[in-house]
């Protein structure tokens, strides 16, 4: 009995040293020379959660090696899930961009010591600092199976992957943030003469299937909003850009495949960002500290949006998932795109990569805008093998509703596939089928337009162009997926 009241005691005197003391990262404790570990991750959010009762610590997965894959959520009980905007923040998938998960624990700990208490009366934030925390251990890009987590939102051959999406699922927020850093230290670059030195870039979702009246709100208004809040405090921002030096090629704002963080979620009809804080020279601690509050300061600037316009952004995309799942959506489906160079060039601030001098370059092949290249009518759905079991498990990671019966009076057409080498056709057959034999998709739900996308075969995002289903036009002299309208 004295040694549990002892017990007892002890932690008491602990937790009440503990609230005295501010809070410190693990990083911080070390004057951000050396970023936190995996080990040290869970001990920081085990503290954090026990220092306020609207933080809650929880395990979603396990990564490939067995690690607990960790979730802070914020969430005050009182306030009514129908009020609540809920936001998702996940960082570190490629385990070399250290400071995307810093900034995510600085984010954390100003949630335990009570700073945004306010926040969580109108938001529900649930923050995923380390996606990769295999590839996190070893300073490595990929998971631990070699694969790339951030081009692995469509196949989800990563148990990482997949508890992200389930994580997603179960808590259906209505704003994501993907955070990642940049390497602007590149030779190409070096080369060409100048290198971008932005502190943080944040990009907008770019597929155009997406709901245009989110993705223009997120541009016009969000981006503009992080914009200020940075320059205010002293970081450097750009909407964020991709592509080779302008010597080499088109610049423009990231790709419109569904295959990443940002788009899989978006695609999705989710008010979805992408942060790339800038990496250090050694792609690991150089300049940590900078960076790390660099994150955070864009993370802070989001959330304090967010919060003064919270019923604007909930009534926006409940309205785009609405339409989705109704079916009031426009009658095609843009399954193929290019880029597009918009009025004027680009004036692109970079640092001289051999005086270190600040300069300005004129990129005349900028290219901002997105369209359709080829579209698509939008079927009722589509007739999947029931034999296949690959397709049948990627339709239950995605949680994708399909049934067994076809509904009534429909018809059913085929494509031919002809060579590999070469694109397949859509020469539509109508097909008289056994429904034993397959599973009926329909479009009407919110995987709608994630279906167009990754079953066309005529689709530049088409799964049958990824290795684990190559098979599809490998195997068949007719493609085995057909439309159902």
């Amino acid at each position: 009995m004295k040694r549990i009241l002892f017990l007892i005691v002890a932690a008491s005197a602990f937790l009440s040293y503990a609230c005295s003391q501010p809070l410190q990262t693990p990083t911080e404790k070390t004057g951000f020379t050396q970023p936190a570990n995996y080990e040290q991750i869970r001990q920081f959010c085990e503290e954090a959660a026990l220092l306020h009762d609207q933080l809650e610590l929880d395990i979603f997965g396990q990564s490939a090696e067995g690690r607990d894959l960790l979730v802070i959520k914020a969430k005050n009980p009182k306030v009514s899930d129908s009020e609540t905007l809920r936001v998702l923040f996940f960082a570190q998938q490629h385990g070399n961009e250290q400071a995307s998960k810093e900034g995510s624990l600085l984010l954390i700990r100003d949630l335990a010591e009570g700073k945004y208490d306010h926040w969580l009366q109108r938001m529900e934030i649930w923050i995923v600092p380390q996606v990769n925390p295999d590839g996190g251990e070893e300073n490595r890009r990929a998971n631990s199976m070699n694969l790339d987590l951030n081009r692995d939102h469509v196949v989800m051959q990563a148990p990482e992957t997949r508890a992200l999406h389930a994580l997603f699922r179960g808590f259906m927020p209505h704003v994501s943030i993907d955070v990642h850093e940049y390497q602007p230290y590149r030779q190409a670059w070096s080369n060409y003469g100048g290198y971008k030195q932005f502190d943080v870039q944040v990009g907008v979702t770019t597929n155009i299937n997406i709901d245009q009246t989110i993705q223009q709100y997120s541009l016009n208004q969000v981006l503009d909003h992080i914009e200020r809040h940075l320059t205010d405090r002293g970081f450097s921002f750009h909407n964020y850009l991709v592509g080779p030096p302008p010597s080499e090629g088109i610049t423009r704002h990231s790709t419109v495949d569904i295959n990443d963080g940002r788009q899989s979620f978006g695609i999705l009809q989710t008010m979805s960002f992408i942060y790339e804080g800038i990496n250090g020279r050694d792609g690991f601690a150089e300049n940590l500290a900078h960076r790390s509050q660099g994150q955070l300061e864009a993370k802070l600037a989001l959330m304090n949006y967010m919060y003064e316009n919270h019923h604007e952004v909930v009534s926006m995309v409940n309205k785009a998932r609405e339409m989705m799942i109704s079916g009031k959506m426009p009658e095609t489906v843009a399954i193929r795109t290019g880029y597009f160079p918009g009025e004027e060039p680009l004036e692109l601030p970079l640092k001289s990569s051999a005086t270190g001098m600040d300069t300005i370059v004129i990129v005349d092949n900028y290219h901002p805008l997105v369209k359709p290249l080829l579209e698509v009518r939008r079927p009722m759905g589509y007739v999947l093998p029931a034999h296949d079991k690959k397709l049948i498990e990627w339709l239950d990671l995605h949680q994708i509703q399909y049934k067994n019966d076809l509904p009534s009076g429909v018809s059913v057409y085929a494509c031919e596939a002809i060579e590999r080498s070469q694109t397949p056709y859509a020469v539509k057959k109508v097909l008289s089928i056994n429904q034993q034999d397959y599973v009926y998709v329909p479009v009407n739900q919110l995987h709608g337009n994630f279906l167009v996308l990754t079953l066309e075969p005529l689709s530049e995002l088409s799964i049958a162009r990824l290795p684990l289903f190559s098979y599809l036009l490998d195997e068949y002299s007719m493609y085995p997926i057909h439309r159902v309208d």
